[in-house]
């Protein structure tokens, strides 16, 4: 992951999760927040994807959340399956998803995030 994040820092950016106070509500900009689990299959095969997507789009950060690690946010989310993947804007969740997506449902996904 470290590679990863030098690799795309002057894209969009991943960020390894902190707090979600300064990481998702008082965020500056939009925020990708991935819940996953290191032994969901679909939450590997999503990774590369949402890195990439993120890497496109300059104005978002991409936060991964293991459910395991924080099962108290997982809650408080109401994560029930994972990948969920949900989306910040200004401090507020203004869509999500959950599973795969087919890729043309994944870029409708992003196309709604402002590229600023």
């Amino acid at each position: 992951m470290f590679r990863l994040n030098k690799l795309i820092k002057s894209f969009g950016s991943i960020q390894n999760f902190t707090n979600w106070e300064n990481d998702v509500v008082k965020a500056s900009k939009p925020v990708i927040v991935d819940f996953y689990a290191t032994w969901c299959g679909p939450c590997k095969r999503l990774t590369p994807i949402l890195e990439q997507k993120v890497k496109e789009h300059p104005n978002v950060t991409l936060i991964k959340i293991d459910i395991d690690q924080h099962e108290q946010l997982a809650n408080q989310n109401n994560i029930e399956v994972v990948p969920t993947v949900m989306l910040f804007q200004n401090g507020k969740k203004v869509n999500n998803f959950t599973g795969m997506l087919p890729p043309d449902q994944l870029t409708k996904f992003f196309e709604q995030i402002p590229k600023q």
